[in-house]
């Protein structure tokens, strides 16, 4: 990872860190999505169903954490939205195996992308 997605990376994990600490997950939700938007943003929602097959899975947003979305998001607006979505995925696979033990990873699903319909399982 370069210098500029080492930095997104340290925002990311930093703002999932205190969601962690500060939130408490409801019991009954089985799948959380790392939605990217445009411009180029990040949030996170809790769906109490997940079905792989069916991408509207992501828009049940049964728990939303008080900070939706990750603050001071930072990347490049002339990066194409496929370029963003490998990034965040990277990101978001290195934080999964670094930050195992955290109750936000603890969750049986786990997706990222743009909630349109180009979702990638990471978990």
């Amino acid at each position: 990872m370069n210098t500029k997605t080492n930095d997104l990376k340290e925002v990311i994990k930093s703002w999932i860190i205190n969601i962690d600490k500060t939130e408490e997950l409801p019991s009954d939700i089985v799948a959380l999505s790392f939605n990217l938007y445009e411009p180029y943003g990040l949030e996170m929602v809790g769906s109490t169903w997940f079905d792989e097959k069916d991408e509207d899975w992501a828009c049940d947003e049964s728990f939303e954490p008080a900070q939706r979305s990750c603050p001071n998001f930072e990347i490049s607006d002339k990066l194409k939205w496929e370029e963003v979505l490998e990034i965040v995925v990277a990101i978001l696979k290195d934080l999964l195996n670094e930050l195992a033990d955290l109750n936000i990873f603890r969750i049986e699903h786990i997706a990222v992308g743009f909630v349109d319909g180009d979702l990638i399982i990471i978990k």
